[in-house]
């Protein structure tokens, strides 16, 4: 028997889906008027790689692509516990949550005017899959497949809860599969090689989303225009401008008004803003973490268990977490706050200067590290020099010596995600919100390797992810996460910090934009 969903809602109810919703728009006209156009700007710090989703995973690509790619579900209205329609209108699962079958909306075109089919959605999430890039793990252990034209099956190795929120992802977003085939994209095995469709995608865009792009740079700023072939309803602004700016350029050009949004102003910073604009505050999923490499080919030092020891009773969390500003709080475990399984404050663990002392003695010989973080990138109102600052600082006191290492996101990013780095100081976003997206920090997972933690490092932790990963019940998978958290906190590994506050800054013309904890931003929001 399946448990079917209906997935009400339909056209207005997308249009206003995911993560920023304003509360009023453009100013008010009569009925006989049309609507006020202006071109929308915002202010972000890139962290801005690519415009393929197939290869895209960061935060602003995220922005960007879920205004111009649809998914098959998404969420609506910063909730992020039901999944809503999209390219789906409706989708039912087996008891076991092995295969969900998807039903394809009638009446969906790309931005070219072709209909979107089932074919359209196979042809996407394989070539997620194939072409291997940050997100691919997202369809690990899942195969899809297309009946019929308005048919898309997703069969899990494994049961597997999480399908329909993982399916809301912009990387998971539907391409145009015979435009992207004719620019040398393919699904096929061997897609990390043979594709090349990844610069024609940085130009011109092939999805069926709200905007178009208009043109892509990862430096400087992107602009998307409205989609005149939208299905849904239109957006309020026909042209929007996401600019590459600091928190300070942020700043100044929220008080200006050479920008109509900022998303990167911290609680100092706001304020000190006037009353032409208006402060949207919510708490953000977001996880600052620092990671110790325990690959020793990368580092004798880092790798070592009692050094791990030293630098976890070492820092003092609730100093780093004061620099975080008003609204942020400590990350007991990976796993934010607000999701299935968080940690509290019981058992967390903290500062223990002889103990970080003791250990780092053991350890022996001089504890000179490099601590690598991103010097042009700021997240939430918050750059990542101050935090690599207090925690040198910290450590000194218990003889370790951290030499900060900052450089372009762009090289740090690249080294990151190489698992070259003997420490990092970096963030994370939920690419999805369910828990089961946090089993990327385990050993031989996304984040795990990055930190150089192997498949096999860990058998007691990994068995506990294999366990809560197929686990349906609710009320089980609630303790089995947590039980997951503390064995990865006893690790030390990956050490979680804070989450901060997340505040959007809008001008008084635009109404308020919320934060949204799913995509950050949904630019096709904005004004309604």
């Amino acid at each position: 028997m399946k448990r079917s969903v209906k997935l009400v809602g339909a056209a207005a109810l997308i249009a206003a889906s995911a993560l920023i919703v304003s509360a009023c728009s453009a100013p008010a006209q009569s009925e006989s008027e049309e609507p006020a156009v202006e071109s929308l700007v915002i202010d972000k710090s890139f962290d801005l790689v690519t415009a393929d989703p197939a290869r895209m995973f960061e935060t602003t690509g995220g922005i960007v692509l879920h205004a111009v790619y649809d998914s098959l579900l998404t969420f609506a209205d910063g909730n992020a516990e039901e999944p809503l329609p999209s390219v789906a209108s409706e989708w039912s699962v087996n008891d076991d949550a092995t295969e969900y079958t998807f039903t394809i909306r009638d009446g969906i075109t790309f931005s070219d005017g072709t209909p979107l089919t089932a074919a359209d959605v196979v042809f996407s999430l394989n070539r997620v899959k194939n072409v291997q890039g940050n997100g691919s793990f997202l369809m690990s252990g899942l195969s899809v497949e297309a009946p019929d034209d308005t048919t898309v099956v997703i069969t899990s190795e494994e049961p597997n809860t999480a399908v329909p929120a993982i399916v809301t992802s912009p990387t998971l977003g539907i391409v145009n599969s015979a435009l992207v085939k004719e620019n040398g994209g393919t699904d096929a095995e061997g897609a990390a090689d043979s594709d090349t469709a990844e610069e024609f995608l940085n130009e011109t865009s092939a999805g069926s989303g709200p905007y178009t792009i208009e043109s892509f740079d990862t430096t400087t700023e992107t602009v998307l225009v409205a989609n005149p072939e939208y299905w849904g309803d239109a957006p309020v602004y026909d042209r929007v401008v996401l600019r590459n700016a600091t928190a300070e350029a942020q700043l100044m050009d929220v008080q200006s008004g050479t920008a109509h949004v900022a998303l990167d102003l911290g609680s100092d910073q706001i304020a000190g803003l006037g009353s032409d604009v208006i402060v949207s505050t919510s708490q953000s999923p977001t996880i600052f973490f620092v990671f110790l490499n325990a690959d020793s080919g990368v580092s004798e030092i880092t790798s070592n268990p009692d050094f791990r020891e030293a630098v976890k009773y070492g820092l003092d969390f609730d100093g780093i977490l004061e620099l975080a500003g008003e609204g942020a709080e400590r990350a007991y475990g990976i796993v934010p706050s607000s999701y299935l399984g968080a940690l509290g404050p019981d058992g967390a663990v903290e500062r223990d200067v002889d103990r970080a002392t003791e250990a780092a003695g053991r350890v022996g010989g001089d504890l000179s590290v490099d601590l690598e973080y991103a010097s042009d990138f700021s997240s939430n109102g918050l750059s990542m020099q101050p935090f690599a600052e207090r925690i040198a600082s910290q450590l000194a006191e218990v003889g370790i010596t951290v030499n900060l290492k900052p450089g372009p996101i762009a090289t740090t990013l690249e080294s990151y995600r190489a698992g070259t780095e003997q420490m990092g100081l970096w963030l994370w976003n939920p690419d999805y919100p369910d828990s089961a997206d946090y089993l990327a920090f385990g050993p031989g997972e996304v984040v795990g390797l990055r930190a150089g933690w192997a498949a096999g490092a860990d058998p007691e932790l990994e068995a506990v992810m294999a366990e809560v990963a197929t686990e349906t019940d609710a009320a089980t998978r609630e303790t089995l996460y947590q039980e997951f958290q503390q064995l990865h906190n006893e690790a030390g590994v990956i050490i979680p910090l804070f989450q901060p506050a997340a505040s959007v800054v809008s001008a008084s013309a635009i109404g308020e934009v919320k934060f949204d904890p799913v995509f950050s931003l949904d630019i096709a929001a904005i004004g309604r």
